[in-house]
């Protein structure tokens, strides 16, 4: 699977800074029925091992929801626009809150991927989980290789992040997001 091949490479990046071990040790059993019978989600599920798994953004963190808490975290959030049936979160803001979920309402086989604010409704921010882990791993491998993660502001006392930053990545993510690019900007640089 490609999304599975693509995740690897994004944790290949990580390991290199730190010594998480996110595969699992033997596959695990996954409810296919919770996970919306996909095959992508069902094998994603069945093979990492995420409850420690953090990315810096250089702004905030994400944490992936592992398997074993991903009923109950996704119990945390409601939106207006989907039922609970709709959708499964992913990750959050390290510390709960601010989601990143699979939106199953478009299309069960290849959900869309949202964002949302805990007081906004979601917003799209990759057309699949191929696409965000793509983009992810790109922004990850600048963050974390080109800026040592919280170098991206133009000085220590400032919240202003450095322009040549912002444009680095809106140029590298906008082949892979398209239209989703302002989404993904959005949720993870303001």
């Amino acid at each position: 699977m490609l999304e599975i091949k693509a995740f690897v490479k994004l944790l290949d990046i990580l390991k290199k800074h730190d010594d998480g071990q996110y595969l699992a040790k033997s596959k695990k059993d996954v409810d296919p029925s919770y996970l919306h019978n996909n095959n992508c989600l069902m094998e994603f599920y069945s093979q990492f091992e995420l409850k420690h798994l953090t990315i810096q953004t250089g702004v905030s963190s994400i944490s992936f929801i592992d398997y074993l808490n991903l009923k109950e975290r996704n119990t945390k959030y409601s939106f207006s626009s989907l039922k609970e049936q709709d959708y499964i979160v992913l990750s959050e803001q390290t510390g709960g809150g601010d989601p990143i979920l699979f939106n199953f309402l478009d299309n069960n086989s290849t959900p869309s991927i949202y964002a949302a604010y805990d007081v906004l409704e979601p917003f799209k921010i990759a057309n699949n989980f191929l696409q965000f882990i793509e983009a992810l791993t790109v922004l990850v491998d600048i963050v974390y290789n080109e800026y040592d993660i919280y170098e991206i502001y133009t000085n220590d006392d400032c919240d202003e992040i450095k322009p040549e930053f912002l444009s680095k990545i809106d140029m590298k993510l906008s082949p892979i997001l398209g239209e989703n690019i302002d989404g993904f900007m959005r949720y993870f640089y303001g």
